[in-house]
């Protein structure tokens, strides 16, 4: 009960997080992907658990960002294959095939943990519910933009750290099948673009 109860409190306080990592954007930016790489955004449009972030990494351990509630960021990629991994109370994967000239959208999303809220990552894609909301999503959210480089100086110190979400990761990730693939997996085509 008690537990319980430090949960709701802790994912209820705080109306809003920041991160030394991340900073709102000033001025819009229109969502165009470089022919050469593909754009990632990562969209967290609740507000719920405001006061938790939650690092958005790659296969290799690399920053991409924190993802707030109520924002999203976009991050160039190369094409091919990649693991997302988001970092919270718990760790959560999405695997891509990325292809160039095209825009890719994964969902960022919380739910109630056991001492913190969780964090998960869901494909945005045609099919699935998600995709009819991305527009409003969107333009409710705040556009955030990341440092790449403090939040990499930031996980060079946590290299043990990095290292076992890293495991949790992968290891989650080959667990899934059926309806737990699909919304974990982006394919070429589910990007936008191109």
């Amino acid at each position: 009960m008690y537990r319980t109860l430090l949960s709701l409190a802790v994912v209820a306080a705080g109306c809003g997080v920041s991160s030394p990592y991340m900073r709102p954007s000033e001025t819009p930016h229109a969502l165009r992907a470089p022919a050469d790489q593909a754009l990632v955004v990562f969209i967290r449009p609740s507000g719920l658990a405001g006061g938790v972030g939650a690092n958005i990494l790659d296969e290799q351990g690399r920053f991409l960002g924190d993802s707030l509630a109520s924002t999203w960021f976009a991050v160039p990629m190369t094409p091919g294959r990649h693991l997302f991994v988001v970092w919270a109370e718990n760790t959560d994967a999405l695997s891509a095939e990325l292809a160039p000239g095209r825009i890719y959208y994964i969902e960022v999303a919380p739910s109630m943990g056991a001492f913190s809220a969780q964090m998960h990552l869901y494909a945005i894609k045609a099919g699935r519910k998600s995709w009819d909301k991305l527009q409003d999503w969107m333009g409710r959210s705040q556009e955030f933009i990341p440092d790449v480089a403090a939040g990499q100086s930031n996980l060079d110190r946590r290299q043990k750290d990095v290292a076992e979400r890293l495991r949790r990761a992968n290891e989650h990730a080959g667990n899934w099948s059926g309806e737990k693939l699909a919304e974990h997996t982006l394919a070429p085509n589910d990007g936008v673009g191109g």
